[in-house]
C-alpha cells in the first residue's frame, strides 16, 4: 500500500474525476496498486460499474464501506477527513492488518472465433510454394542492397513499412517495376515447355535468374517488359523462364551443367532435340537482345533437320560393307575414266545460264533512292537490315515510300550488291519479301522492321 498522505491524494483526485463513491475508489485504486491513471481506465472499462457489481466483494470491512459518498462540493478539508474515515473503516485501526485474497477468476485468452480459423490457415499453409516465398525473401535483400530500403518482388507481398504509406507506395513502384515477364512466360516444367514449343513449332527460349544477382532484376526491368522484345518472343519462341534457387532452376542447371557464376543466362534450345543452339550470359540491352533473336531466327528454321538428324543422315563409308565399299571405288574409278557425262555437261550450261541471268536481274533499274527523311517528320519508320558480312544498316523512311525503295538502299550502300542477285528475309516469321515498286512500306508491314540480306 502506497503512503497515507499519497494514498489519500489518489483516493480523492479518483473520487473527483470518476465520481465513485469511496469504497469503489479503494478497491479500484488497490487493484491497481495506487496506480491513479490506470485505476481510472479500469474504472471506464468496467463501464463505470460500482466496485460490488465490478468485482467479487471482500470479505471484513467492505460492506461498511458502502456508507460512504462522497460529497460533490466539499471543502478540502473534509474531503481529506472522509478520505481517512474510508481507509479506517476498510483496515481498522491495525496498521498490521492483511486485506481479505482477491477471489480467483478463470478467463479465455482466445475465444472460439480464432479455433475456427485454424482449419483455413491449415489448408491456406497447404496450397503455400514456400520455395518460392524463400527466394521472394532473397530478392527483397539483394534489391534492399541496392535501393537502400525494404523492397517487394513479384511473386512476394509488399512488406509492411513502419515509415508510413509514402515508404508502402514506393515498395509498390519498385515490385511493378522488377516483376518477371509473365505475359510471355511458359508455365509448367521445362520438360512440358519443351513438348509445347516442339507442338507449336517454335524455338525453346530459357532464362535462369539468380535471385541474389541484381543484372538478373535488370533483364525483368529493362530486357524482357520492352514492347519489342516482347513481340519477338511470342511470335517465335516458348519463352520459359526460373530462378536459380528454385527445384526446376538447378535441375535445368544440373541437366546442362550451367554453373551458378555464369547466370543470368539466356538460352536458345531446339525442342526437338534438346540441343542448346545458342547462349548469351549477361545483361543485354533491349536492342541488342532484338538483333540477337532476330539474327539467330533469320539463320535458322525449324524446318531445316537439326545436327543430329543431319549426322544421321550422312552415310559412312567405314560403316558399309566391304561389298559396298567395292562398288563405290569402281563406280568412282569409272566416273574419272570417262570424264564428265553428256548430263553433268548439260547441268553445268544450265547453272552458267542461270547465273548470267540473276546477274541481269541485279542489275535490272530500281525506284531511285530519296533522301532520308528527318526523325521528328511524320509518318517515319525506320528499318534495319542485317548484311552477310556482319555488318548492319539502319535508316529511316516514310511509310508511304514503296517496298523497291528498301531494295534500293542496300544496293547504294552494299557495292556487291549492285552486281549480285540477293533477297530480303524478315526474321519473324522466317520468310522472303517479295520486290514491288508500288506497294508501300506500310502496306508491306516492314515498319520498324529488322530484315537480312541473304545472297541467291
Amino acid at each position: 500500500m502506497a503512503d497515507a498522505p499519497d494514498s489519500q491524494d489518489a483516493l480523492a483526485s479518483f473520487m473527483s474525476i470518476t465520481g465513485a463513491d469511496s469504497g469503489s475508489a479503494l478497491q479500484f485504486l488497490e487493484l491497481t496498486n495506487w496506480k491513479l491513471a490506470e485505476a481510472v481506465n479500469l474504472f471506464m472499462e468496467s463501464g463505470g460499474q460500482s466496485a460490488s457489481s465490478a468485482f467479487a466483494p471482500h470479505a471484513g470491512g467492505s460492506s461498511s464501506s458502502a456508507s460512504f459518498s462522497p460529497p460533490p462540493a466539499a471543502p478540502r478539508t473534509d474531503m481529506d477527513e472522509a478520505t481517512a474515515a474510508a481507509i479506517a473503516a476498510a483496515y481498522g485501526d491495525d496498521d498490521n492488518a492483511v486485506r481479505a485474497p482477491d477471489p480467483s477468476k478463470r478467463q479465455r485468452l482466445v475465444g472460439s472465433e480464432m479455433d475456427m480459423l485454424r482449419p483455413m490457415r491449415h489448408l491456406r499453409d497447404q496450397n503455400r510454394d514456400f520455395a518460392a516465398e524463400s527466394i521472394a525473401a532473397m530478392t527483397a535483400a539483394s534489391l534492399s542492397t541496392a535501393f537502400g530500403g525494404p523492397v517487394a518482388v513479384a511473386f512476394g507481398e509488399a512488406s509492411s513499412d513502419s515509415n508510413g504509406d509514402s515508404n508502402n507506395e514506393r515498395t509498390r513502384d519498385l515490385s511493378t517495376l522488377f516483376q518477371p515477364p509473365t505475359p510471355i512466360m511458359f508455365q509448367g516444367t521445362y520438360a512440358d515447355a519443351r513438348t509445347h514449343a516442339k507442338n507449336e513449332g517454335k524455338w525453346l527460349l530459357v532464362n535462369i535468374q539468380d535471385e541474389i544477382v541484381f543484372t538478373s532484376h535488370m533483364l525483368n526491368r529493362d530486357t524482357w517488359s520492352d514492347d519489342v522484345v516482347q513481340n519477338l518472343v511470342a511470335s517465335g519462341f516458348v519463352f520459359w523462364q526460373n530462378y536459380w534457387a528454385s527445384e526446376h532452376g538447378k535441375k535445368f542447371c544440373s541437366l546442362y551443367q550451367i554453373d551458378r557464376d555464369s547466370l543470368p543466362v539466356v538460352l536458345i534450345i531446339d525442342p526437338r532435340t534438346g540441343e542448346i543452339r545458342q547462349r548469351w550470359t549477361g545483361f543485354h540491352e533491349p536492342q541488342d537482345m532484338t538483333e540477337k533473336l532476330s539474327d539467330f531466327c533469320c539463320m535458322h528454321t525449324l524446318d531445316e533437320p537439326s545436327t543430329e538428324q543431319k549426322k544421321e543422315a550422312e552415310p559412312n563409308i567405314m560403316d558399309a560393307s566391304e561389298d559396298d565399299q567395292l562398288a563405290a571405288a569402281i563406280a568412282a574409278s569409272m566416273q574419272g575414266n570417262n570424264g564428265e557425262s553428256d548430263d553433268d555437261e548439260s547441268k553445268q550450261a544450265d547453272d552458267e545460264m542461270e547465273q548470267e541471268e540473276k546477274h541481269e536481274e541485279a542489275q535490272d533499274p530500281v525506284v531511285a533512292l530519296t533522301p532520308e527523311p528527318d526523325a521528328g517528320a511524320p509518318d517515319v519508320t525506320r528499318v534495319q537490315i542485317r548484311v552477310p558480312d556482319g555488318s548492319r544498316l539502319t535508316r529511316r523512311f516514310l511509310k508511304t515510300d514503296p517496298l523497291a525503295m528498301v531494295w534500293a538502299f542496300v544496293k547504294d550502300q552494299v557495292p556487291e550488291a549492285r552486281g549480285r542477285a540477293f533477297e530480303l528475309r524478315t526474321a519473324f516469321p522466317p520468310s522472303a519479301v517479295a520486290y514491288n515498286e508500288t506497294l508501300s512500306i506500310e502496306e508491306g508491314k516492314l515498319e520498324n522492321a529488322s530484315l537480312m540480306v541473304k545472297w541467291l
